[in-house]
């Protein structure tokens, strides 16, 4: 039976066998449902530190395993979920050795007697009294829990039939939910919420903990806040239907939610959220009970002299925007917070902080965006347990001290900050890094940001902007990205992410991969296309992309296809003559010439194609663009005063397309040669074309 404890008793019992010296070696082997001789031969292998055997054959290497593990003398193997029977001897296991013991665990009783063990045991579910005790115990709460939620506990326990993992992971959830809930009400009344901010509060605080990347994060977050809204214990400000209406989105308390909230956390925390403090409050209300504290949003002048709360469990101290103006923070206050894991002083005014934050060795986050004044910060170096260090918008901040040494750091933003680049090495000492933005990144550290889920920098060159796409195309897991190039202020901005920021949250609607280039000089190619001088790449999968005043350029006809662009944007180009295609019928008469070889369509996905102030602009698609538009549903053009026909001659069909405008375009006489089918064709909207006699339609 799955779930029961095997694994976790023989993992204690393994662990003990390692304290006794006398036992001598013990090898834990993890089996799985997929058997193999050769796997399980190389792991027992590895597990005798013998390297990677070189031998293929399977009946050699079972003799060679045999040998090795005869001559040990005393050993313990334990292989651990055995799903089927097998030889032992075969796979060069020598049972009958002398001090080789050898312990099993399986699913199956007929694995134990086909497999001969001398002795059998069977892990018995828990009672459900045993099961209620297990899942209290992980669910660690101190709040005294009324009759209706102990009998919804006690049917929670009673589906889990049992089952340890099963309760243990039911325990885990509810507690996890339940102390994300408690965590809103740190919130000043009536504050909405984001629901990046939200989740990122509860990452801080570890209570989405267990989990190897952001992703998976986000979506155990976006999980709870989804559970806390379907129980009406948070309400979600969505945006309005109308257009016209506007509101802030966000996520909300309702005042009486709070007030309970705040009752069940009564004897733990301290919460005066925007209650218009002038004061911290006396020392005698810091208990040696607390465990969290918000002060955020007030307006404190002053702290007691030498006030040095003495809270040993204190781990979430928010402080974010409530000092006043150059209200400097003794360097007693932290003295005996050593527990402190969350510590936020955002939105502050304060031009550096006490040395005693030096000394906070369990500080988890670190979070000091928008103060604006700050220009130092202490020692960073003991700060090893740091995940996060968020100094977005410290303007005055020039450097950090002991960086480098904070080698569990997840989170790190130091966008708009004086501290243009990390010094040379630092990022490869970050190893478990997932989270980097910065103004700069050096040319040697442009390969090592593939590892990374989410980074912001800016390149300085095409040939380094080139270098990143390419590090993006050869990442494992799907990217979502803004890459933005402008030559006018010759930069290069990427913005890389593979988590819920970009997907799930939707940031950047359903096309979350896209590309705008400003005054571009370069010619743009995908990354499996071809071009010789300066050019720029563009990733296979973008999905939009936005090219304003690239007038350098004439027509998009030499771009490599681009197979999943749905939606292309050409705003102000001085020279483009035609989108695709030839402007000259003569240039490119198709009579002058051999057939041409069929090319693949540029833009096979193309739903949405834009046009604005393309002054020289005469036709989109010219003379010779043999390419397909199948998917293409709405053209828009605007303010193209040269613009005599939207589809030069050979006409191309547009069989989905369902919406045309036109705008502020005097010379325009026609559409295309043929009709086009008004299947399809839900909206057309003409204005200021007066040469334009009608829209030629057919059934």
């Amino acid at each position: 039976m799955g779930g029961v404890g095997k694994t976790t008793l023989m993992m204690h019992i393994h662990n003990r066998l390692l304290e006794k010296a006398n036992y001598g070696d013990v090898l834990w082997i993890a089996m799985s449902q997929d058997f193999n001789i050769e796997k399980l031969q190389d792991d027992i292998w590895k597990a005798l530190n013998l390297g990677i055997i070189q031998e293929n054959d399977v009946r050699k290497r079972a003799a060679m395993l045999s040998d090795h593990l005869t001559k040990r003398g005393k050993l313990i193997m334990i292989l651990d979920d055995v799903w089927e029977c097998f030889d032992l001897e075969e796979a060069g296991i020598p049972v009958r050795a002398s001090g080789l013991k050898l312990v099993i665990t399986t699913r199956s009783f007929d694995v134990c007697r086909q497999m001969h063990c001398q002795e059998k045991i069977k892990i018995e579910p828990l009672s459900q009294e045993e099961a209620e005790s297990l899942f209290f115990e992980e669910l660690g709460s101190e709040v005294a829990l009324n009759l209706e939620i102990k009998a919804v506990v006690k049917s929670i326990v009673k589906e889990c039939a049992g089952l340890p993992l099963g309760v243990i992971t039911m325990a885990t959830r509810m507690r996890e939910v339940t102390d994300c809930f408690l965590s809103c009400a740190l919130y000043p009344k009536d504050q909405l919420i984001g629901r990046i901010e939200l989740i990122e509060f509860f990452i801080d605080q570890g209570l989405i903990d267990g989990l190897n990347t952001r992703e998976k994060q986000y979506d155990r977050g976006l999980t709870i806040l989804n559970k806390l809204e379907n129980v009406c214990l948070l309400e979600d400000n969505k945006k309005s239907d109308f257009p016209w209406i506007h509101y802030k989105e966000g996520m909300k308390m309702h005042n009486l939610i709070r007030d309970m909230a705040l009752h069940i956390m009564n004897a733990t925390s301290i919460v005066k959220a925007r209650e218009g403090l002038t004061r911290i409050p006396p020392e005698e209300y810091w208990t040696d009970a607390l465990d969290k504290v918000s002060l955020m949003n007030n307006n404190i002048r002053e702290f007691s002299l030498n006030m040095s709360p003495n809270c040993p469990k204190l781990s979430t101290l928010l402080l974010n925007g409530c000092l006043w103006r150059n209200v400097a923070i003794p360097d007693s206050i932290f003295k005996n917070l050593l527990g402190l894991k969350v510590l936020n002083l955002s939105e502050n005014h304060m031009m550096e902080l006490p040395n005693s934050i030096s000394n906070l060795v369990n500080l988890r986050a670190l979070l000091l965006k928008n103060c604006f004044e700050l220009s130092r910060i202490p020692y960073l170096g003991k700060l090893t347990s740091l995940r996060k260090l968020n100094a977005r918008d410290c303007w005055s901040l020039e450097a950090l001290e002991g960086l480098e040494k904070l080698v569990n750091l997840r989170y790190l933003d130091l966008t708009k900050t004086r501290i243009e680049r990390l010094p040379k090495g630092t990022l490869d000492r970050l190893l478990n890094l997932q989270l980097f933005r910065i103004g700069a990144i050096n040319k040697e550290d442009i390969t090592k940001l593939g590892a990374l889920e989410t980074f912001r920098c800016y390149l300085e060159n095409a040939d380094d902007f080139n270098k990143c796409v390419r590090v993006i195309e050869q990442s494992n897991n799907p990217r979502y990205y803004t890459l933005d190039v402008s030559k006018k202020e010759s930069k290069f901005i990427v913005a890389v992410s593979d988590d819920a920021q970009f997907n799930h949250l939707a940031q950047f609607g359903n096309l979350g991969r896209r590309v705008c280039i400003w005054k571009g000089g370069h010619a743009a190619v995908s990354v499996e296309g071809e071009c010789t001088g300066t050019f720029i790449l563009i990733p296979r999968d973008v999905q939009k992309m936005t090219m304003r005043e690239c007038n350098d350029l004439t027509n998009l006809s030499g771009m490599s296809p681009l197979e999943y662009l749905e939606e292309l944007q050409v705003e102000k180009w001085e020279n483009l003559g035609v989108l695709c295609g030839g402007q000259d019928e003569k240039v490119i008469n198709i009579h002058d010439f051999p057939a041409p070889t069929p090319t693949p369509p540029i833009f096979p996905k193309l739903r949405v194609l834009k046009i604005h102030t393309c002054l020289k602009l005469k036709y989109l698609f010219g003379h010779g663009f043999k390419s397909k538009l199948p998917h293409l549903r709405e053209i828009e053009i605007e303010g193209c005063e040269e613009m005599v026909g939207i589809i030069a001659a050979p006409p191309i069909s547009l069989p989905k397309l369902e919406q045309l405008e036109l705008y502020n375009l005097p010379r325009v006489k026609s559409i295309c040669e043929v009709p086009i089918s008004y299947d399809s064709m839900e909206y057309w909207s003409v204005h200021e074309c007066p040469e334009l006699k009608g829209i030629p339609l057919q059934s």
